[in-house]
């Protein structure tokens, strides 16, 4: 198990030490969730989802049934659930 001892500075901030960052492959931007376990502080990594694009073939097969609005293709009012595309 790796250790490294870190600092809590001004309002509860701690650097994660880069050695880690980089073996969990932890970048800005990423989320990270935080659970205590006893006298433990345990911070684990959430994986990134990628977020959908009105290109995704997933529309297609979608398309196929008929929603409860008795739209038989979804696909077509994709832009509806997605939002406008810019």
């Amino acid at each position: 198990m790796t250790s490294e001892i870190v600092r809590v500075r001004y309002k509860g901030q701690v650097t994660i030490p880069q050695s880690l960052r980089e073996r969990l492959e932890i970048g800005e931007g990423d989320y990270l969730s935080c659970e205590l376990h006893g006298d433990s502080l345990v911070i684990r990594k959430i994986p990134a989802f990628r977020q959908s694009s009105y290109n995704d073939g997933i529309w297609n097969l979608i398309g196929t049934a008929e929603d409860k609005e008795g739209c038989t293709d979804i696909s077509e009012n994709k832009y509806r659930y997605l939002g406008e595309k810019s």
